[in-house]
C-alpha cells in the first residue's frame, strides 16, 4: 500500500524539494503552508492548524505514515529589541509546531510498524548567534522533542529524527544578511563570504542533499536510527 507523508513548509525552498523527493518515490505527500496553489493552508504554530492538517492527510489517503515539520521562520535582533511577540510566533511554528503535529498524528504513524517523523532542525540546534535567540532556542528545543518522541515510539515501530542543514541558499537567509548589512555596514558579498568562511567547503548546502537525508531517515533502510540529529553541514560542526 502507498505510503503517505505530511510535509509542512512545503511552499518554501527546501520543503517544496523534499515534497517532490518524496512523491518521486511514489509517496502520497500533503503539502501544507500557509500559502501555495499546490498546499493545504494552514498555521502550523496553532492547534487548530495542525489539528486540520492531520484531519486533511486521513481523508485524502486514508493514513499518515511519514510526518515532515518543516516549517521554519526567521526574526532577527538583539535580545533588548527582540520583540515578545516575534519570539512567540518562531517558537510556535519550530517548536510548539512539531509537538502539535506529532500529537495529532500520533495514532496514525504507530497503527502500524514503519512510521516515521523527521524534524527539519539546524546547525543553530547545536551553537547559538547573536541576533537569533528566538531562532536558536527553537531549534535547541525541537532536539529535546525529538529525542522524547523517539522514547515513546520505540515500542510501536515508530522513528523520530531530525537533520540539521548549514547555510543553504533559501529566502529564509535572507533576513540574516539584510540584518547584516544593516547593521555590520558590510556589502552582500562580504556578508556572503563570512557565512561562506564557516563552512569547510566554501559553498552553501545543496537543497538536494537536505532532502536525500530526510528521505533516507523516512524510509525502511533507516529502522535502527533513532532519537538521532543529522548533520548536513559540510562538516561545519566538526570544526
Amino acid at each position: 500500500m502507498t505510503r503517505a507523508a505530511i510535509v509542512t513548509g512545503a511552499a518554501g525552498a527546501l520543503g517544496a524539494v523534499i515534497a517532490d523527493r518524496f512523491e518521486a518515490t511514489g509517496m502520497d505527500v500533503l503539502r501544507v503552508d500557509q500559502v501555495g496553489d499546490d498546499c493545504f493552508h494552514a498555521d502550523v504554530g496553532t492547534v487548530e492548524g495542525n489539528r486540520a492538517m492531520v484531519e486533511e492527510a486521513v481523508a485524502r489517503f486514508g493514513r499518515v505514515d511519514v510526518l515532515v515539520p518543516n516549517a521554519g521562520t526567521q526574526h532577527t535582533a538583539e535580545i533588548p529589541d527582540y520583540p515578545v511577540e516575534e519570539w512567540d510566533r518562531l517558537m510556535n511554528v519550530m517548536a510548539r509546531g512539531p509537538f502539535l503535529a506529532a500529537k495529532f498524528a500520533w495514532p496514525y504513524l504507530i497503527e502500524r510498524p514503519g512510521g516515521r517523523i523527521v524534524v527539519t532542525a539546524s546547525a543553530s540546534s547545536f551553537v547559538a548567534e547573536r541576533t537569533k535567540s528566538a531562532y536558536v532556542a527553537a531549534k535547541h528545543a525541537v532536539l529535546g522533542f525529538v529525542r522524547t518522541a523517539a522514547i515513546e515510539g520505540a515500542p510501536h515501530g515508530l522513528t523520530a529524527n531530525a537533520v540539521a542543514p548549514a547555510w543553504m541558499r533559501t529566502p529564509l537567509i535572507e533576513t540574516h544578511i539584510s540584518h547584516a548589512i544593516a547593521t555590520g555596514e558590510r556589502t552582500r558579498k562580504e556578508v556572503l563570504q563570512d557565512m561562506l568562511s564557516r563552512h569547510p567547503v566554501n559553498r552553501f548546502v545543496e537543497l538536494d542533499e537536505v532532502a536525500a537525508a530526510v528521505l533516507f531517515l523516512a524510509g525502511e533502510g533507516a529502522s535502527g536510527v533513532n532519537g538521532a540529529c543529522l548533520p548536513v553541514d559540510l562538516g561545519t560542526l566538526a570544526g
